[in-house]
């Protein structure tokens, strides 16, 4: 039993080498000594009876063997990261970490206020939250929930609506007043238009066919805050979601345009892998989200 057990370590160590392509990156990971991680690497060689890497003084790369060994042992990590993450949430009392992926928009929008009531009702629990685009797969990652934005959620996963919204098109009374107000999608080619540098074609639907624009604009930028902002200093028009330029839309500070052209819609969802769907604390969290949207309403 000893044995296996130091075997295991083995592969573990290995998965991180394997991973970094690094033994001093694996090495500060894992907390270890660098000569510790290589004499463990060289026993389960050893053990195995074949080399696992090809080693240069710059670089690492891996085997066949050792290709193999770390696709079942990333099988293996995400299996007891499951098991980890189901056995956290057997737990009756709604306390403990609350681990949530969502967009930086809607993070920056509702998520932190929605988080903090939620505290101020179940003081025990935590959350650790990531915000950012990337989709991260909760089959295989530590997170309990997503937040995404789609109209059509995953098949394999419990999805639960949260809202619907649409993008709409405004801009700062100041540039308006300057450079007059866009009364067709078409106009917005003599229009300075503010956007992702990769999202300049905008789409509008009249009520009979669809309408597509390439937008031309002197400040293109990957992010949406900074866009807001840009346009409240009256720098030109963006196409934002509703939730995002509501507040501003409200106080005066930007005014919508084309307001007759439909823009597609869209729907956020919480969703959670099916394991979890007895878990106290996750239930609790997502019928208070669900309730929050509803009374926003």
């Amino acid at each position: 039993m000893h044995k296996m057990h130091k075997r295991f370590e083995r592969y573990a160590l290995f998965s991180e080498v394997a991973k970094q392509l690094s033994f001093s990156k694996a090495a500060d990971h894992l907390g270890i000594s660098r000569s510790y991680l290589s004499s463990q690497i060289n026993q389960l060689e050893q053990e195995l009876a074949t080399s696992l890497l090809i080693r240069s003084t710059r670089s690492v790369r891996l085997t066949p063997a050792g290709e193999k060994i770390l696709e079942k042992m990333q099988g293996i990590n995400a299996s007891i990261m499951q098991l980890e993450k189901e056995l956290d949430h057997t737990k009756s009392e709604i306390s403990g970490l609350l681990r949530i992926t969502a967009p930086a928009i809607f993070s920056q929008r509702f998520l932190v206020d929605i988080c903090h009531d939620f505290q101020k009702k179940y003081n025990d629990i935590q959350f650790d939250i990531d915000v950012g685009y990337n989709r991260q797969d909760l089959a295989k990652s530590h997170f309990d929930l997503a937040i995404r934005a789609t109209n059509t959620p995953p098949d394999n996963m419990v999805a639960k609506k949260l809202m619907s919204y649409q993008h709409i098109c405004c801009a700062s009374p100041s540039y308006l007043a300057h450079c007059g107000t866009p009364e067709h999608p078409h106009d917005l080619h003599h229009h300075n238009c503010l956007s992702d540098p990769h999202l300049t074609h905008w789409q509008f639907f009249d009520g009979n066919k669809t309408i597509q624009v390439d937008t031309q604009g002197d400040f293109l930028i990957n992010d949406n805050f900074l866009l807001l902002k840009a346009a409240h200093q009256g720098k030109g028009i963006i196409k934002m979601p509703c939730y995002l330029v509501e507040p501003s839309l409200k106080s005066g500070e930007l005014v919508q345009v084309l307001d007759s052209y439909f823009i597609a819609k869209n729907r956020i969802y919480l969703i959670y892998p099916p394991q979890l769907r007895q878990s106290t604390k996750l239930s609790a969290f997502t019928h208070f989200i669900q309730q929050w949207f509803e009374n926003k309403k």
